[in-house]
């Protein structure tokens, strides 16, 4: 009996050496080790980089990615939000042109939030008539809303908000890694089109194998994770979404509280803020903020390994009341360490649910500077019960756990598939 093929079509899966965030390579080598043949299909040009897998006129190229076979679709190089979007019919043309060259898939996967991947993998699954499955990583275009301040009435989010209610109805299953995305279904007054038996709730999660082999593995010599100062640190985006600056102000706060000699805030990563925010710490003399610059996804289990409390910070917005699924919060809990952050939990608890740390009132640097003094001052009892708890809800999100999940919904779909052609 041949293997099942999966097609998992995902725009922005450059694969593990370049888009780590991604977890569809992860997917697609669990299945493979597990009894299906997989096929990644994703754009050439790398998300926020300057490399493309295809610099000719081909239409595509195969590669083996760590041992998952990709096929890189041509896309054109973007700097603005106009050229991604012209990428994405790129995409999604190229696409179209040339997947009769590969073996028919049994069933395909497409990703959101690349809308025209999902076009491509559903006008796909209907010509061979197989099952088709949206996977909803980012809630668009309410993400877009919520964060670039674009207004619900203009025409092109209201066109998006149409697509993506047609998208949701023609899917034959709906993978969301937010627990509470059904709610956002019923919000927007389409749960009647959409039922929820098609709901299905995966998050992100966390590779723990590949995650403590990289903190053993991949070491930093920097002094400011060897000192006897708290370490307070935050991984990711220095931008807008994520109001670092209000980390900032908290530093400055506990600073003029006599913290400045026992707590060090550390800052990993990049963005359009970082310059500003380094200027502001040297304006208003705020020395117990660093700010390292981006660095290699490699080494960032070992820098956590040296972090005491760990940092979730986001503008307020309202895909937080539908659940969390940041990549950083899974990392932060594989390495052990409590999270104080100041999103608005609401019904889809994480931190608080599992006990992995504190939420504080979003925009509020005197309650950051509150929650960090109840860590420092934390015996070591109490700190040892933090970290197990963060330790315990990692393995709940491990991406064994979470790739057996999606495979036993593709089974069943499968199942169904070839019963409806009996």
């Amino acid at each position: 009996m041949s293997k099942p093929m999966v097609w998992i079509i995902s725009y922005f899966a450059g694969g593990p050496s370049y888009c780590p965030r991604i977890p569809d390579y992860s997917l697609a080598k669990y299945l493979r080790e597990h009894g299906y043949d997989a096929l990644v299909f994703a754009g050439s040009a790398l998300h926020n980089t300057e490399t493309n897998f295809i610099t000719d006129k081909s239409t595509y190229r195969e590669a083996m990615v760590d041992g998952v076979p990709f096929v890189y679709i041509r896309t054109r190089q973007y700097k603005s939000m106009k050229g991604e979007s012209l990428s994405f019919i790129d995409f999604y043309c190229n696409m179209m042109k040339c997947y009769k060259r590969f073996d028919k898939p049994d069933i395909i996967m497409a990703a959101m939030p690349q809308p025209l991947s999902c076009l491509a993998g559903y006008r796909i699954a209907k010509k061979y008539h197989i099952p088709y499955i949206t996977s909803i990583v980012d809630l668009w275009p309410l993400s877009i809303v919520e964060y670039a301040g674009f207004s619900d009435n203009n025409p092109a989010i209201r066109a998006m908000y149409a697509y993506e209610k047609w998208i949701y109805k023609k899917s034959d299953e709906l993978v969301f890694t937010w627990e509470g995305a059904y709610d956002y279904i019923v919000d927007k007054g389409w749960d009647k089109k959409v039922p929820r038996s098609k709901f299905h709730y995966i998050n992100i999660g966390v590779d723990l194998t590949e995650f403590y082999y990289n903190m053993k593995t991949y070491t930093v010599d920097d002094s400011d994770l060897s000192d006897d100062k708290f370490r307070v640190m935050y991984c990711g985006s220095v931008r807008t979404a994520n109001d670092i600056g209000t980390v900032v102000s908290c530093a400055r706060s506990l600073n003029k509280d006599g913290y400045g000699d026992k707590i060090r805030f550390i800052i990993y990563g990049d963005g359009p803020d970082r310059a500003v925010l380094e200027k502001r710490c040297k304006d208003e003399n705020i020395p117990n903020v660093v700010f390292k610059g981006s660095i290699d996804k490699k080494y960032i289990p070992y820098v956590l390994s040296k972090s005491n409390l760990n940092v979730l910070n986001l503008k307020p917005a309202k895909t937080q009341k539908y659940g969390n699924s940041s990549n950083k919060l899974f990392e932060y809990l594989a390495a052990g360490n409590p999270v104080i952050a100041n999103i608005d939990e609401g019904k889809y608890p994480i931190i608080t649910r599992y006990g992995c740390g504190k939420v504080v009132k979003a925009g509020s640097s005197k309650e950051y500077a509150k929650g960090i003094e109840y860590f420092l001052n934390l015996n070591a009892d109490e700190t040892e019960q933090y970290k197990a708890h963060a330790l315990e809800t990692a393995r709940l999100f491990d991406t064994d756990e979470i790739n057996r999940k999606w495979q036993e919904i593709m089974a069943r779909c499968l199942e169904r598939n070839d019963k409806t052609k009996a």
